[in-house]
């Protein structure tokens, strides 16, 4: 049926960047009626996509129909609607969304609620969804539609693939239609809303304003995570680059510290569109190597900026390697974002810090990686239903250097032990992991820990310590020839990430001998500690000898004046 205030309307209420459909024009003087045979033609509705949809299950569901229509040639001025036989659907939606279609408040265009034709109402009056499609009173509406059973029980005219795989059609009555997409498994759109072209017509003019018919936007939505290494106790953070040009480079941040010192963690992300879904799962998942220990009691979260509380608005769950940060926890251990709209609105901009201690399984010559991931809802017909999208990798190092000790021929000497503090003056403590190799111990090892390293004949006066990096003053605490000439020596360590990041190279990157030059650097991330023998092994210039000379003449000259005396 044709309303009578058809030639007096004015506005529309949906657009092809939004919703899709345009209410009724209003009249020019040049327009025409569309005759009754050409508005009667099948038109086609298409639903447009970013990605390939050809193997998705869609249906147009018909909300009501054109009546009439006029035209100026080119575009469609104006239309009427008659119901499609779901009155009694569309009014018990309009009053779950609470949307009051009697009093003025959600009445815009001055028209009327006709309980027998609602769609006039809601095309004229449900307006605040024209610059987006994922929230207003239209997308409540829609919302609540959606499970209405005249709804969910009409078959529909199903759509085929289109001109590519973006792109699927189906041929329909004129009209303004639901399209659902029944897909239930993978990738699903939420309710869709548009009205179709007229008579091949697909463009409305609304005074200056067009809009689109005919073609819907199918409309999924996603979020990502990107992670940040924030703090490094004792040790440093790579410099932060953006992450397109991290990606586009190769680089990522990176930190660089020694074994049972922690790395402080931020992932960022935002809530992702739930509009549309009756529950929404959400959740940042993190992966990270066994070097690595998580500290569970140290993540804090907040969402817009808020602090939000543990247990109640978000909840750790942990398995080995792995942790996940439920937001809006239920009772079966999964999320449910509708369940607390109000604490994660859409868009909202989504922070977790976090710690971990770099632990006795550090990687050294490797690297230990932390790798974030978001986990969300991708189909509204099926919660379980999840896409898992990977954010970005860090990457922890510690490294090492070797200590021998040799005579002054270069022959390994066992019997020296050693003692190492760093840069704060405390004795870094070890633990003997085979007769060749020492590592820093982290704070499950307490019990087993020493501050001395040893060189023995099993392992020939070679040493590789482990779990280091920064500064460190070593200190020779006993000389394998029980000397007094105790070398004391300082050096840095270092480490250099490779080109894939997975592996990596140590180095001393700073190096100070003792005054009497005992010690020096070997190699790249080497010190050799030499010892004489005898007198006649020490060297014959430099330092060592002086002072090994000045001691010896002193013992010469005691031993002269005893036998002098003696003698006497």
């Amino acid at each position: 049926m044709k309303t009578k205030n058809l030639l007096k309307a004015t506005v529309a209420t949906l657009v092809a960047g939004a919703m899709g459909l345009a209410g009724v024009g209003s009249a020019m003087a040049d327009t025409t009626r569309i005759s009754a045979e050409d508005l009667a033609k099948n038109q086609t509705l298409t639903v447009e996509a970013n990605g390939d949809i050809s193997g998705r299950t869609l249906k147009a569901v018909p909300l009501a129909y054109y009546s009439y229509a006029q035209t100026d040639g080119i575009n469609i001025t104006g239309f009427d609607l008659i119901d499609a036989g779901k009155a009694s659907a569309i009014a018990d939606a309009l009053a779950k969304a609470n949307i009051d279609t009697k009093s003025k408040k959600d009445q815009t265009a001055g028209y009327d609620y006709n309980a027998s034709n609602p769609m006039v109402w809601v095309v004229q009056n449900l307006l605040d969804s024209e610059n987006s499609p994922w929230a207003g009173k239209l997308r409540d509406f829609i919302d609540q539609l959606k499970n209405e059973a005249a709804v969910t029980g009409d078959k529909g005219t199903a759509f085929a693939k289109g001109a590519d795989a973006k792109h699927m059609t189906a041929s329909v009555r004129p009209g303004v239609y639901a399209v659902v997409d029944a897909t239930k498994t993978g990738q699903a759109s939420i309710v869709m809303f548009n009205g179709t072209g007229i008579d091949g017509k697909t463009t409305l003019k609304n005074g200056a304003k067009t809009y689109t018919l005919g073609t819907v936007d199918y409309k999924v939505s996603d979020t990502a995570v990107r992670k940040a290494i924030t703090g490094v106790e004792d040790g440093v953070k790579e410099e932060e680059i953006p992450l397109a040009e991290r990606e586009a480079s190769g680089e990522y941040l990176v930190a660089k510290t020694s074994i049972d010192k922690k790395v402080s963690f931020a992932m960022t992300s935002r809530v992702p569109v739930w509009t549309g879904y009756d529950h929404y799962y959400y959740a940042l998942n993190d992966t990270y190597s066994d070097g690595l220990t998580f500290n569970e009691d140290s993540v804090k979260v907040t969402v817009g900026g808020k602090a939000l509380t543990a247990g109640k608005d978000y909840k750790v769950t942990t398995e080995t390697g792995k942790f996940h940060i439920l937001f809006a926890p239920t009772a079966d251990n999964s999320s449910d974002l509708i369940a607390a709209k109000t604490t994660f609105p859409v868009d909202a901009e989504v922070l977790v810090t976090y710690n971990m201690t770099v632990n006795k399984n550090a990687h050294v010559d490797g690297a230990d990686i932390n790798t974030s991931e978001v986990e969300y809802s991708r189909n509204p017909n099926t919660v379980t239903d999840h896409e898992k999208t990977p954010g970005n990798t860090t990457y922890v190092y510690v490294g090492k250097f070797t200590l021998t000790k040799t005579d002054t021929n270069n022959a390994l000497l066992a019997g020296a032990v050693f003692n190492i503090k760093d840069a704060k003056n405390n004795i870094v403590k070890f633990v003997k992991v085979n007769d060749n190799e020492y590592r820093v111990t982290d704070s499950t090892e307490a019990a087993t820990a020493s501050a001395d390293i040893t060189t023995t004949d099993k392992n020939n006066g070679v040493i590789t310590l482990k779990g280091l990096y920064g500064d460190y003053t070593v200190t020779e605490t006993k000389s394998p020839f029980g000397g007094s000439i105790l070398p004391e020596f300082t050096l840095t360590v270092g480490v250099a990430q490779s080109k894939d990041h997975n592996t990596s190279t140590s180095s001393l990157t700073k190096f100070k001998d003792d005054a009497n030059h005992l010690a020096s650097k070997a190699g790249n991330d080497g010190v050799t500690v030499i010892n004489a023998r005898n007198i006649a092994d020490m060297p014959k210039t430099g330092a060592v000898w002086l002072s090994i000379f000045g001691v010896m003449t002193v013992l010469l000259a005691g031993a002269s004046a005893l036998l002098l005396r003696r003698k006497a």
